[in-house]
């Protein structure tokens, strides 16, 4: 059972109370920063945070300039650069204050930025680990990617150019293990936000392969199709909807034809204005960490505008 889910607690009208225990949040002190801070305020208005860590990698000392300093001064200046990280960091955050009396800290690592988070995450477990994901890097995608690939825990890649709102969650569904952890989530989010959210669960399917000459049963087919997922998510969403929430989740139904699934999947959002794509990531075995989904991997890669949460 994922960390999070376990911080759920029933409140007197029967509700989820949502909280993290621990976030753990990378912060570039660049131009990627604005938009996961102001997503964060937005997001402690609602729930809970009792514990933050802020980070941020610095590159790796050089070594060529260690071997010619002296390592009093080199040691000072070291000790200069950490203050100014800190303090450059702290001012940023006074700028979008957290909430509910969040306990902040702050820790500077050197290297490589997937190792070194790794590391920080396994020196103070998190329930949440927070990056952002700047718009026009080389690498877009990639460091989300292997987080993602690689953490124990949930993941939230918030973009560039992300709005800081939570009004309409989509939550990707094909029906399995996966797609019930993220609809929980999904479900206790929206039952921790005072303000109304939508829910939107959606699956994209594909026709199969006709003749020619069948062309005249596609819409029999389609339809035949349509129904069973109809059927499906009426099933999907009485067995894993709390009771009387299943009427409130909408269900969509999107065609594959000729792009991938991750395409279709994050056009859907955008046109429906998506506030939060939540998802569910396959499991807590290390092959199963390895085996990113590539819907997953790709819709990390087109996605420049909408947080997505993955969930474990």
């Amino acid at each position: 059972m994922s960390a999070l889910i376990a911080n759920e607690k029933r409140t007197e009208k029967g509700a989820n109370a949502f909280s993290v225990r621990q976030m753990l949040v990378a912060l570039e002190l660049g131009i990627a920063d604005e938009a996961v801070l102001r997503f964060l305020d937005f997001f402690t208005q609602s729930i809970p945070v009792h514990k933050v860590n802020m980070v941020h990698v610095a590159p790796r000392f050089d070594l060529f300039q260690s071997l010619y300093e002296p390592d009093s001064q080199r040691m000072i200046s070291n000790l200069e650069f950490n203050r100014e990280v800190i303090q450059e960091m702290q001012n940023r955050i006074l700028l979008h204050p957290l909430h509910h009396q969040t306990q902040l800290s702050f820790d500077i690592r050197e290297g490589d930025p997937l190792e070194a988070l790794l590391e920080e995450s396994q020196a103070h477990p998190s329930d949440l680990t927070v990056i952002g994901q700047r718009i026009d890097h080389s690498d877009h995608g990639i460091l989300a990617a292997n987080l993602v690939r690689k953490s124990k825990g949930d993941v939230l890649i918030i973009p560039e150019g992300s709005e800081a709102r939570m009004d309409h969650i989509i939550v990707p569904v094909d029906f399995s293990p996966y797609s019930v952890k993220a609809l929980e989530r999904a479900i206790a989010m929206r039952q921790a936000i005072p303000s109304p959210v939508r829910i939107t669960c959606v699956n994209v399917y594909e026709l199969p392969n006709l003749n020619i000459y069948l062309v005249e049963k596609i819409e029999d087919v389609r339809r035949i199709i349509q129904q069973d997922r109809k059927a499906a998510f009426q099933a999907f969403l009485t067995r894993y909807a709390p009771e009387g929430m299943a009427d409130f989740i909408e269900a969509e139904m999107v065609e594959r034809q000729f792009a991938s699934v991750a395409s279709y999947l994050y056009d859907f959002a955008i046109r429906e204005s998506g506030a939060l794509i939540v998802m569910g990531a396959k499991g807590h075995s290390r092959v199963e960490r390895l085996l990113l989904g590539s819907v997953t991997e790709t819709l990390l890669k087109l996605d420049d505008s909408i947080p997505i949460l993955i969930v474990r």
